[in-house]
C-alpha cells in the first residue's frame, strides 16, 4: 500500500502542475515560475505530455480498484488519471490547430516515458505518436536509446 500510495501521490504532481500548466498558458502566466515558488516545490512539477512508464499508470489504477473493492470512489485519482490521459490528446489537437500538418513528416523526439531510459512502456509519446500515425500522419520518431523497442 506505501508504494501506490507514493506513485499515486507523485502521478497527482505531475497531472496538477500539467492542469496549472494549462491555465498558465491561457492566462499568460509563467509556468516555470508558477512551480519555483517554495510552496509548490519543483520536484515532479515539471508540465508535459503526462506521465508514463511502469509504476505510475499501473500503481494508480491498482489503488482505484484497491479503493472499489472496499466501496470507496477515489474521485481524486480517478481525476488525476483522466487529467494525464488528456495531456496527450491536448498535444495533438494543439498541433493540429497551430501547425498545417498535410503532406509533411512530423518528428517525434522521444519514444521513453523519461529521458536516459529505454523502458517506453506506457510512454506518452506512444500515444501521440499512434494517433499521429492513426490520422494519416506521416510519423518518424528519434530515441537513441529506446529505438529498438518500438519495431
Amino acid at each position: 500500500m506505501i508504494n501506490y500510495a507514493s506513485n499515486a501521490l507523485l502521478a497527482t504532481k505531475v497531472s496538477f502542475i500539467n492542469e496549472i500548466s494549462n491555465i498558465c498558458e491561457k492566462t499568460g502566466a509563467n509556468i516555470i515560475e508558477v512551480a519555483m515558488d517554495k510552496r509548490i516545490g519543483s520536484s515532479f512539477l515539471q508540465a508535459g505530455i503526462g506521465y508514463g512508464g511502469s509504476c505510475f499508470p499501473k500503481d494508480t489504477r491498482a489503488l482505484v480498484q484497491i479503493a472499489g473493492n472496499v466501496a470507496h470512489d477515489f474521485k481524486l485519482l480517478k481525476a488525476v488519471i483522466e487529467v494525464n490521459h488528456n495531456q496527450q490528446r491536448l498535444l495533438i489537437e494543439k498541433a493540429k490547430q497551430g501547425i498545417d500538418m498535410e503532406g509533411k513528416r512530423i518528428v517525434v523526439l522521444g519514444a521513453s516515458f523519461k529521458p536516459n531510459t529505454d523502458d517506453i512502456r506506457e510512454g506518452p509519446s506512444l500515444v501521440i505518436i499512434q494517433e499521429l500515425i492513426k490520422i494519416g500522419e506521416n510519423v518518424v520518431v528519434y530515441d537513441p536509446q529506446a529505438l529498438s523497442h518500438l519495431k
